[in-house]
């Protein structure tokens, strides 16, 4: 049984998939975000939603997609005294992708955005700039519908540095 079910696995993630058959996509992801100390923040879950344009060039040097990404982190532990915070972040991110005739693509991305950080022992929140860059690999279950893997390092400031890790579904639709 184990061997028809690898069989099976290993057909699914050979077989030829085409990850931008579909012009747009939505994913819902959840992960972990391992901070740097100097960030005062405990090490936390989070979970996103990503929209993604594809963009159809014949260059292979040229920008595949462009995405939208949006993550939240609720209740994220100080790491000096007893009080959390929650932190949202928007961006917008560039992709390149490996095309292939797989069913597994691999993909590069590198944006900047904005974060906001609630404070509970300050009068008011903070909103700063970030860049990202990352990497990942998504796998067609269908045409339509794939498994999402990113990792990003997220970088603030010199004190503020963060590697996100996520895990998700890719709904694609369009025209």
């Amino acid at each position: 049984m184990r061997k028809i079910a690898l069989s099976a696995l290993l057909a699914l993630m050979l077989y030829g998939g085409d990850h931008d058959l579909y012009p747009q996509s939505i994913s819902l992801v959840m992960g972990y975000s391992i901070n740097s100390t100097d960030s005062n923040l405990e090490n936390s879950l989070i979970h996103g939603l990503r929209y993604t344009q594809n963009i159809y060039n014949a260059s292979p040097w040229a920008v595949d997609a462009f995405q939208l990404a949006f993550d939240m982190a609720s209740d994220i532990e100080y790491l000096t005294f007893d009080e959390s915070t929650s932190v949202a972040r928007f961006a917008g991110n560039l992709l390149w992708t490996m095309d292939n005739p797989s069913n597994l693509t691999p993909f590069f991305l590198f944006g900047a955005g904005v974060s906001y950080v609630t404070h509970p022992k300050e009068p008011q929140s903070s909103l700063s700039l970030f860049s990202n860059i990352g990497g990942g690999v998504e796998m067609n279950i269908r045409s339509d519908i794939a498994l999402v893997s990113e990792v990003k390092y997220i970088y603030e400031d010199p004190k503020k540095r963060y590697l996100n890790t996520n895990v998700g579904l890719k709904f694609s639709f369009g025209d």
